[in-house]
């Protein structure tokens, strides 16, 4: 029967004969059928048996047809809790992508699309005024430069200072898990009833619970780098496996998915992948995962012209083929000014592109630093104290921890101390009216412990 720009069968494979064997000979079939490669397209259905076949034979190839315009490209905003537009499958049917509560990998060989799908991505999560953008395109040639302005970080090439600022904001988004899941843990159950972030709280400012979108291109320059590898790599493992719940969105892009590049922690706990042209079984695997290669999910079929064009694995049930919109450069550049004028609307502006300052990769001692701002009189003292006291003490570490409001700064101290294994508790005090009351605090002597039993552990 006709469907669209061809024409489609539904078959009964043979008894024993499933769907996977048949991608697995496409080619085959495509000669059988004497038309071209790019035109014939098998796949499975579903909610039926393994050996029910959808057949679907194109009236030219998918990278010859015409393509849809993307829906956002002149008007219209998005929210993240709603799927974003990508692009079409083969048929020419469009095709959304839920980012929230996912994170993305994507990967290919140079030069075959990877960036493009990747800004796609990004161009609509700027159309979200809520979402704050940390981008890092460490290649260097500028693609994602159009975001600069309404991204909260930015840097660009495979430089140290690039790599700094990415390792940097990673640190900020890996103690921001604990802050959140705080915030989170602190509220109604009717307000969160499933324990993660919802619309109605991520649109409360108070709460700082928006979405957050971290992008790194080319990220095999920072997890295989000898200084900055391993920590960027701990960063990111605990941002991919904890980040969804909590409104976080790690967004990956590599040219070289191995091992060395790209943690198997990492890669195995990508919820959405995205596969343009590769040349081997390995690389195919190590982005669409285990196995697919051998089930007929193969990126490696793709041909010199198949630019844009991937198998996509957890965006439906089943893997699909997908072409990217195109959004050239002048497109994009439309795009993101309409980016930055929803958020200058909404006062959603944040970090450099408001004019702050990169975020730096600082080394300093937290522990450490709570007893020079503390003496050894004060046997208890409230998070909200101590965190006021640091961001005059170092400014450029805990500085941005001053704004935050009470509630969220003891929340973000509570986190960090976790990680040292300092527990904090209800502790009585006298606030600034010289009211005595209770607030969440802890025992200076913890900390003294917890910096001793780090010292020796690294003796």
């Amino acid at each position: 029967m006709r469907d669209g720009p061809g024409w489609r069968a539904e078959v009964d494979l043979p008894l024993g004969v499933t769907v996977a064997e048949v991608l697995d000979k496409r080619d085959k079939l495509a000669s059988g059928l004497r038309r071209a490669l790019g035109c014939v397209w098998p796949e499975p259905v579903s909610e039926e048996h393994p050996g029910r076949l959808v057949l679907w034979v194109g009236d030219q190839e998918m990278r010859k047809a015409r393509q849809p315009a993307w829906p956002l490209a002149t008007s219209g905003q998005v929210s993240l809790f709603e799927p974003v537009p990508y692009g079409n499958d083969q048929r020419g049917r469009p095709v959304s992508i839920l980012l929230m509560f996912a994170n993305v990998l994507i990967g290919s060989m140079p030069r075959y699309g990877k960036t493009f799908a990747l800004r796609v991505l990004l161009l609509a999560c700027a159309l979200d005024p809520l979402a704050e953008l940390r981008l890092f395109e460490l290649k260097g040639t500028g693609d994602l430069s159009a975001l600069e302005k309404v991204a909260h970080h930015y840097a660009k090439g495979a430089t140290d200072s690039a790599k700094t600022a990415c390792v940097a904001s990673l640190a900020e988004v890996y103690a921001e898990l604990d802050r959140r899941a705080e915030v989170i843990d602190g509220l109604p159950r009717h307000q969160a009833p499933e324990f993660k972030v919802t619309p109605e709280l991520a649109a409360r400012r108070d709460l700082g619970l928006h979405p957050m979108v971290v992008a790194i291109d080319e990220c095999q320059e920072l997890f295989a780098d000898d200084e900055y590898g391993e920590e960027a790599a701990k960063y990111a493992t605990a941002i991919i496996k904890r980040g969804p719940a909590l409104g976080i969105i790690l967004i990956l892009a590599t040219q070289r998915p191995d091992k060395d590049s790209l943690p198997k922690a990492i890669s195995a706990n990508a919820g959405i992948r995205i596969c343009l042209r590769v040349m081997g079984w390995q690389e195919n695997d190590m982005i669409l995962g285990t196995g697919m290669h051998q089930a007929g999910v193969k990126a490696t079929m793709f041909t010199l012209n198949d630019k844009g064009i991937s198998w996509a694995v957890g965006i439906a049930e089943d893997p699909l083929i997908v072409r990217s919109a195109y959004l050239d450069g002048p497109t994009s550049e439309l795009i993101a000014e309409r980016a930055y004028q929803l958020r200058q609307a909404a006062g959603t502006l944040s970090g450099q592109a408001i004019g702050q300052q990169p975020p730096q990769r600082v080394s300093y001692d937290l522990l450490a630093d709570i007893l020079a701002v503390t003496t050894a009189k004060e046997e208890k003292v409230w998070n909200s104290t101590v965190v006021d006291r640091l961001a005059g003490f170092r400014p450029d570490a805990y500085g941005q921890w001053a704004e935050l409001k009470d509630d969220v700064k003891t929340a973000t101290l509570t986190a960090r101390l976790k990680e040292y294994g300092v527990k904090t508790e209800d502790t009585w005090g006298r606030d600034a009216a010289d009211k005595g009351r209770n607030r969440k605090g802890f025992t200076r002597t913890d900390v003294v412990e917890a910096l001793g039993r780090r010292k020796s552990s690294q003796a």
